[in-house]
C-alpha cells in the first residue's frame, strides 16, 4: 500500500504544482481559461475517487487533514467554473500544498510496515536500527516460517521487553521508581487500584518486575497510550499461550498480529528509540 500511495501523492502535488503556475502566469484577477479549468476539475476528482479513501482508512491519516483537505477540494471544484477569483485559487492550492510532506508523506513513509502473512515478516528486520535487535527478530521469525509459531512468540516477547528495559535505563531508574509511585498515589481514575510501588538500582532488579507491571508504567510514562498499552498486554496473552501447555491455538493469524505490534508499538516506537 505504502509505495503506490506515495507515488499518488507525489503525482497529486505536481499537479497541484502545475495548476499554482497556470493560475500565477495569468493577468488580471479573474480566471476564464479553459485549460486551467479542466486541471482544477481534475484534481478536485483525483482527491475524491483516488486519493481520500486510502489516505483516510489505509494509512489512517488525522481526520481533522481528512476534512480540510476534501473542503478544499470542494472549493477547487467550485473554482473550476468560469469567471472566479485568481485569489481563491491560489488560496486553496497553497494551502493543501502547505508543509505538503510532513502532512502527507512522513506519516505514511514513518508507519508501520505491511505485513499480512508470516512470509511478510522479514520486511520488519531492516527497519530496526539496533542491529542486534535485527538479529534476534530475525531468530524469532525463522522459527515462524519453519512452523514453530510458539517459539517465535516468544522470541519475539524477549526482544519487545529488552527494549523496554533498554529504554527504562535510558530514563533512569529513579524515574522508574517515581512513577510508579505516582500511579499508586491516585485514588480515581484508571489506577486507582495500582497498588504497586518500585524501588529499583540496577538492570537485574528491574528484570525481576512483571511484564504487565511494566506496560503499566510505560503508559504512566506516557511512552505508550491506552490503546497501545491494551494490545500490548493482548500480545502478552499471547507469549502466555505459546509459553504455556493448552489448547488455545497459535495460528499463522495470531503470529502475523503479534509481530506486526510489538514490531509498530515497540520496537519502532520513536519514543522507545529515543
Amino acid at each position: 500500500m505504502k509505495g503506490p500511495l506515495l507515488e499518488k501523492l507525489e503525482a497529486f502535488k505536481k499537479e497541484l504544482q502545475l495548476l499554482k503556475k497556470l493560475v500565477t502566469a495569468v493577468p488580471g484577477e479573474r480566471i476564464n481559461r479553459n485549460n486551467i479549468s479542466k486541471q482544477a476539475n481534475a484534481i478536485a476528482d483525483m482527491w475524491v475517487e483516488e486519493m481520500r479513501s486510502p489516505l483516510e482508512h489505509k494509512a489512517k491519516l488525522p481526520a481533522a487533514l481528512i476534512e480540510k483537505t476534501a473542503e478544499d477540494m470542494k472549493r477547487l471544484h467550485v473554482l473550476s467554473r468560469p469567471n472566479n477569483l485568481k485569489s481563491s485559487y491560489l488560496a486553496v492550492i497553497d494551502r493543501t500544498l502547505k508543509k505538503f510532506e510532513d502532512k502527507f508523506v512522513l506519516p505514511i513513509k514513518q508507519s508501520a510496515t505491511e505485513v499480512e502473512s508470516i512470509f511478510d515478516l522479514q520486511k520488519l528486520v531492516p527497519s530496526l536500527a539496533n542491529p542486534d535487535e535485527s538479529e534476534y527478530l530475525k531468530e524469532a521469525i525463522e522459527c515462524a516460517e519453519q512452523g514453530h509459531r510458539r517459539a517465535a512468540i516468544v522470541l519475539g516477547w524477549c526482544a519487545a521487553i529488552d527494549k523496554v528495559q533498554q529504554k527504562i535505563l535510558r530514563l533512569g531508574l529513579d524515574k522508574f521508581n517515581a512513577t510508579s509511585r505516582k500511579l499508586k498515589a491516585q485514588t480515581a481514575g484508571k489506577y486507582k487500584r495500582w497498588n504497586k510501588e518500585f524501588a529499583v538500582t540496577t538492570l537485574a532488579e528491574l528484570q525481576t518486575i512483571f511484564d504487565t507491571d511494566l506496560i503499566v508504567i510505560l503508559e504512566g510514562l506516557e511512552l505508550l497510550d491506552g490503546n497501545e498499552a491494551e494490545r500490548m498486554e493482548t500480545c502478552f496473552q499471547y507469549r502466555n499461550h505459546s509459553a504455556h501447555p493448552g489448547a488455545a491455538p497459535i495460528e499463522e493469524p495470531n503470529v502475523v498480529a503479534f509481530f506486526s505490534d510489538i514490531s509498530a508499538i515497540v520496537l519502532q516506537n520513536p519514543k522507545l528509540n529515543s
